[in-house]
């Protein structure tokens, strides 16, 4: 199933109409018609966003599987995803990876 389709799902699921997520997402009513539709790629902190409000793993919502790539693929596929996004969301994914690193020399786990 899309990504699209996911959040159309969802959010009748919640019984919301496009108007309401687009509003609670702080998005253009008809930007989410058009992430919904799959005419639109959502930005890194509007999937955040659906992921924390409808309380689903992004990587789900994504449909991502990654457990079968190695770690030079792992690697390979951030780098190449991330010449696409904003700023903002660049700056998102560096924070989100300084906190994970931190946490891992904290508890000796960094190998």
């Amino acid at each position: 199933m899309e990504f699209g389709e996911k959040v159309r799902l969802l959010r009748r699921k919640h019984d919301l109409s496009q108007d309401s997520l687009a509003t609670i997402l702080k998005i253009n009513r008809n930007c989410l018609s058009r992430i919904e539709t799959g005419k639109s790629e959502p930005s890194l902190s509007v999937i955040r966003d659906i992921a924390e409000y409808f309380k689903v793993d992004v990587a789900s919502l994504m449909d991502v599987n990654v457990e079968k790539l190695d770690t030079k693929e792992k690697i390979k596929r951030i780098i190449d995803g991330c010449q696409y996004l904003m700023d903002n969301d660049l700056d998102f994914l560096i924070r989100v990876i300084s906190v994970m690193r931190e946490e891992y020399v904290k508890h000796g786990e960094n190998k």
